[in-house]
């Protein structure tokens, strides 16, 4: 039986964890519903097979949290105390960096367990879509989870197949069933300890082969409360660069961290940078090293040293580089401002003879300018498809073409900043090309 240590922490440990790869939306459609229905049926089996006090989470699913939830504090207290680790096999599961580190993390509370690992394996896989066994990592291929008691359309197809075709409505219902009956009896089984929670976003991934595509730089272009303007309201800011919130006053959760929460939705492993310090490696044509999106404060467009750093960013214009402007129309400061950081916006990231930087902007305004992102709702839309947008880039991008027959050297910012950034980057010359053999001009 499951009675790890843990004291007053294993009452109120949830029975299972669910472990899944987000799927970005489809237009105006959520495609993770069917997950969250299939959620709640699971729960509802497990309760009646279980004598589960009613205060107790039967499950845990991080569909479940809130937008500005310490989302990273309560996965990694689940891990740390469920019973039972739950994984959605899904070619996206184990591509999934998040998921990787989920299951690296539940794995982990076995290692020191009596009778080692082997003994104590309380995963129980559920087959999303059909998967064959040669494209599973190892640490899934282990994991018994094609059971001759399961319908044959199940192991064949999933239970996504099931889910979607009607006249599978009873096969579906057995499957959850049969997932419930296991889990139960999993929990019975196996001997899990309680541990003190670990932030699992610090865990190496279960899976490996992670390919940079994957690796998404999130770049905060914006001012920390002690170097701002004296018009412009520190509310919106804090002690560091990238605690930037546009669209709240005083909010705990970062607008950066908010976007890196949408970014593990979309698969994607995010890192939060200043601009500043990322910028360098950003517009390295030669040796990009993965997909980024910009978040533009329009207010520091107003710093000429920066606004020069943002212009060479957009002559270079590599193509696996996105950029979002978040632009709160509720503030009174960004309405007054609003047409002259739109202009200034507008000029620095357009170059001679092409379009604007590709930027993830609200249409144009009333007045002919660009409104910028206006509510935090359409920010999430933005950004997601911001960085996807960014990672097909990176992934598409052609090769590095060799030096021209002038043998003058691609220019590059590699060692171009130091601990303080005092670039001194001017407009190109009238004999450089305004396009680049790596950059991109993709607008939206």
């Amino acid at each position: 039986m499951n009675n790890a240590a843990g004291g007053q922490k294993a009452s109120a440990k949830p029975h299972f964890f669910l472990s899944y790869a987000h799927m970005p939306a489809v237009g105006s459609r959520n495609p993770n519903l069917r997950v969250a229905r299939f959620y709640q049926d699971l729960c509802e089996a497990v309760l009646q097979l279980t004598p589960l006090p009613t205060a107790d989470p039967v499950g845990f699913m991080d569909e479940t949290m809130h937008q500005g939830d310490n989302w990273a504090a309560m996965i990694s207290d689940a891990l740390a105390t469920c019973r039972v680790f739950v994984p959605l096999y899904h070619p996206r599961l184990f591509r999934s960096v998040p998921c990787g580190q989920e299951w690296y993390t539940f794995a982990q509370r076995s290692t020191g367990a009596p009778g080692g690992p082997a003994l104590n394996s309380a995963i129980v896989p559920v087959l999303w879509v059909g998967m064959r066994e040669e494209t599973l990592p190892a640490v899934a291929g282990a994991v018994q989870f094609k059971h001759s008691s399961f319908p044959q359309e199940y192991v064949e197809d999933g239970l996504y197949a099931l889910m979607a075709q009607r006249h599978h409505r009873e096969k579906y219902e057995q499957v959850v069933y049969k997932l419930a009956r296991r889990i139960v009896e999993v929990a019975l089984e196996t001997v899990v300890p309680v541990v003190e929670p670990v932030d699992f976003t610090t865990n190496p991934s279960a899976f490996p082969g992670q390919s940079a595509a994957d690796q998404l730089t999130i770049a905060v272009l914006s001012f920390k409360d002690t170097e701002l303007p004296a018009n412009r309201d520190p509310a919106y800011y804090g002690a560091g660069r990238t605690d930037w919130q546009p669209y709240q006053r005083g909010a705990a959760t970062a607008l950066a961290e908010q976007a890196a929460q949408l970014a593990r939705q979309c698969d994607l492993n995010p890192t939060i940078h200043e601009f500043d310090a990322a910028a360098g490696r950003l517009m390295d044509l030669d040796r990009p090293g993965g997909p980024g999106v910009v978040l533009v404060d329009r207010w520091v467009l107003h710093d000429p040293v920066r606004r020069e750093l943002v212009r060479e960013f957009a002559r270079r214009n590599p193509s696996w580089v996105t950029v979002v402007e978040p632009w709160n129309r509720d503030d009174p400061q960004c309405v007054a401002e609003h047409a002259v950081l739109a202009a200034l916006s507008d000029e620095v990231l357009r170059q001679r003879g092409r379009v604007a930087k590709p930027s993830f902007r609200a249409p144009v305004a009333d007045d002919g300018e660009w409104e910028g992102i206006p509510s935090a709702r359409e920010f999430g839309m933005a950004f997601q498809h911001a960085a996807v947008r960014a990672q097909k880039a990176f992934k598409e991008r052609g090769l590095p073409r060799p030096s021209s027959s002038t043998g003058r050297p691609r220019p590059t910012l590699r060692d171009a900043f130091g601990p303080v950034i005092r670039p001194s980057l001017g407009r190109p010359s009238e004999t450089e090309t305004d396009e680049d053999d790596n950059g991109g001009n993709h607008d939206v």
